[in-house]
């Protein structure tokens, strides 16, 4: 198996080199993408002065980690948040690698746009790019696709784990009452107040952003979707699982451990991702460029509808394991039954195969 991966690493490097060293390698997440990155430049040997974006610091260990496992000598590589990219937009490098390309803000493509105009070789690499991207990519930066590796063809080959996705769809709660404003309602009651404003401001030609925002707050908040992931998490109390959520309050309340922007245990989530404890539950981290050994079981408490973030997400529990080569991915998904969620997860699910999802 791994020296099928090492194979297909190359084959796509080699892909890269023969477009003209310039393009998106768009390869399944836990594929190797940084591996397949350090076979353009041991091949390439001329590519000696490197700029590396990305959009998590955490993506940035993984490069020095895999660099330093490969004998690869890092001192000409420049490393950077794509939030400080506009810092070296007027500096020439020999190569531009931008990771998690799909992460980019249109204001950080902007400055990549400005950056290109004196550096001809730019390697985007991503897992998941909905066709919207792709063409957002190919419109702002003229960078196209160069070469491909497919989940599907993952799967089939041993390089990512197989996978069957559960959605448990619960209704919003209808018996406890909240504060919301001055008034006390159930979740139930103040999500549809808020649907029903944004109902009447469409009709009215106004703008109902800020009610829509809300409206996503109850189901971040949503108590059935905090007490079914809680029950769930029962349920599974040997496996170790990797539980996502939409705000921070949420997931202090899970009963498990949790990582977000508040923690105060800074390294709670590097015992988890290498092994260490059963449950770690977080808020908008943990979702790219990280490996967590062994990982079987994810659990999605929130999403919206942005397929490539979602896929992500997913992703995290299929890394192929040598010493458990018939596992598979068990990922949940919590979900209420509203309308505008179910959207938002038909959206989601986009990149995966509907013969592997089931609702109960």
């Amino acid at each position: 198996m791994n020296s099928l991966r090492d194979q297909r690493q190359q084959e796509l490097a080699d892909k890269w080199i023969e477009s003209g060293m310039f393009g998106v390698i768009f390869a399944c997440p836990r594929f190797g993408k940084i591996r397949c990155t350090i076979n353009i430049l041991e091949k390439r040997r001329e590519l000696k002065k490197i700029l590396i974006a990305y959009p998590d610091l955490k993506i940035k260990d993984s490069w020095k980690t895999d660099f330093k496992k490969r004998g690869y000598n890092d001192k000409n590589v420049t490393y950077t948040a794509y939030a400080s990219i506009k810092k070296y937009v007027d500096e020439k490098y020999d190569l531009i690698v931008l990771d998690e390309i799909h992460l980019m803000s249109p204001a950080q493509i902007l400055k990549v746009a400005e950056l290109k105009k004196a550096n001809k070789h730019i390697l985007g690499l991503t897992g998941t790019l909905t066709n919207g991207s792709k063409k957002w990519l190919l419109t702002n930066l003229h960078l196209p696709v160069v070469a491909t590796y497919s989940m599907e063809q993952g799967i089939e080959e041993g390089v990512v784990t197989d996978y069957d996705i559960t959605i448990i769809k619960v209704p919003l709660d209808t018996t406890t009452l909240q504060m919301y404003g001055n008034k006390q309602k159930t979740e139930k009651q103040q999500f549809n107040t808020y649907t029903y404003l944004i109902n009447k401001l469409q009709s009215e030609g106004k703008d109902a952003s800020f009610i829509r925002l809300n409206r996503i707050r109850i189901i971040q908040n949503s108590r059935a979707k905090r007490h079914t992931t809680i029950s769930l998490l029962r349920s599974l109390s040997n496996m170790r699982i990797l539980v996502f959520c939409g705000v921070t309050s949420v997931a202090d309340s899970l009963g498990v451990p949790s990582y977000h922007s508040k923690s105060t245990e800074k390294d709670i989530f590097e015992k988890f991702a290498s092994g260490e404890g059963n449950h770690l539950a977080v808020v908008k981290l943990g979702a790219s460029g990280v490996t967590y050994k062994p990982l079987n079981y994810v659990i999605i408490n929130y999403f919206d509808s942005n397929a490539e973030q979602f896929t992500q997400k997913v992703n995290r529990a299929m890394s192929f394991e040598y010493d458990n080569p018939d596992k598979k991915a068990h990922i949940f998904i919590v979900s209420s039954t509203e309308q505008v969620e179910l959207l938002w997860l038909s959206k989601a699910l986009e990149f995966f195969d509907k013969s592997k999802i089931k609702y109960l």
